[in-house]
């Protein structure tokens, strides 16, 4: 059976820490958001969604095959983004994959590794730096519950339910994500930025 498994990469943050538009760093020649695109249409070629908010009219031109959904609340955070973005997915999609665009050293090979220990009942999250966290890949079945989200604590508090089907999928690369120049600078030093 194949599931119907939706992406969503959320882009809408204004990066003040980073003080530029991070989503913008080129990396190889592409964007950081770019990248996190091409990477999801990798595994989930044509039903790729990217939310963006702060930057939109600087970013949205810059990028191609995603779907873009504008989040005019980002302020509010992760969780406003999310619900947004499940407002304007397919429906009759079996799951969801949420990845955030600046966790930089994830792989495809990383994703399927997601996308394999989902079987359309139950969630899948990646687990780093101890805890559950995106990416994670959710069941239609939560969608209600990922519409109602805001603030900005995105989808943590799904993901710490004992009373859901979920697996743990060890992804330490996914530990790395850009939050300030320094961040950027490590990564650029690191191993994984070759690829």
């Amino acid at each position: 059976m194949t599931l119907n498994i939706e992406v969503l990469i959320l882009a809408a943050g204004a990066a003040s820490r980073f003080g530029s538009a991070k989503q913008l760093i080129s990396h190889h020649g592409k964007s950081l958001v770019q990248r996190c695109i091409d990477k999801a249409n990798g595994i989930c070629p044509g039903r790729v969604s990217v939310v963006l908010g702060a930057n939109h009219q600087q970013i949205e031109p810059q990028i191609s095959g995603a779907k873009v959904i504008l989040n005019n609340y980002w302020q509010q955070g992760l969780g406003a983004s999310i619900a947004v973005g499940v407002e304007n997915i397919d429906p009759q999609s079996d799951g969801l994959l949420i990845l955030l665009a600046d966790q930089v050293a994830l792989t495809i090979d990383d994703l399927n590794l997601l996308l394999d220990a989902f079987d359309g009942g139950n969630t899948v999250s990646a687990y780093y730096a101890d805890r559950r966290a995106v990416p994670a890949l959710f069941p239609c079945s939560l969608y209600a519950e990922l519409r109602a989200l805001s603030g900005d604590s995105g989808a943590k508090a799904i993901l710490q339910r004992s009373d859901i089907d979920l697996v743990e999928i060890d992804l330490p690369c996914a530990a790395v994500d850009i939050d300030t120049p320094a961040d950027w600078a490590r990564f650029l030093d690191s191993p994984s930025s070759g690829e």
